[in-house]
């Protein structure tokens, strides 16, 4: 009986049994990267179909008009690092929240860093996790008294 439970918990992850924090973060560490890499194919696979996206601006996207402001460049992200980050798992649904350090390049060339606190919602559909809403607020420097 032994045997079985460790033959099930290192197979769960083959067999679509992977909703726990640890395949949450590498969902959202993937995401990170092929936004970068500006891959197309993989920001279909993790976002999902009903996407709310609120950039820090207040500025409202869907999965359509997400990718393709990636695609265009007119959201043109260098690099994304997480500062820090929480992941949360109830059943199905996936809580991200954190700090991440976003180097961005304006059309214009010029550079333009980001620090952004963020919550985001995944959902477990299809055998992966898939980004559901975004929602990030800018964080300012702190202003010495």
């Amino acid at each position: 009986m032994k045997k079985l439970l460790i033959l099930i918990v290192l197979l769960a992850p083959l067999l679509g049994f992977a909703q726990n924090e640890e395949s949450l973060k590498e969902a959202e560490l993937n995401r990170f990267k092929v936004m970068v890499a500006k891959d197309k194919a993989g920001l279909e696979s993790v976002l999902h179909k009903d996407l709310v996206y609120f950039h820090s601006s207040g500025v409202q996207d869907s999965k359509e008009t997400y990718i393709a402001s990636i695609l265009s460049g007119k959201s043109s992200y260098l690099s994304i690092t997480p500062e820090e980050m929480q992941h949360r798992v109830y059943g199905k649904t996936g809580i991200n929240t954190g700090i991440i350090l976003i180097q961005q390049q304006a059309a214009d060339g010029t550079l333009t860093p980001l620090r952004l606190r963020f919550t985001d919602v995944f959902v477990y559909a299809d055998k992966r996790w898939q980004m559901v809403s975004w929602q990030s607020t800018k964080l300012v420097p702190a202003q010495k008294p």
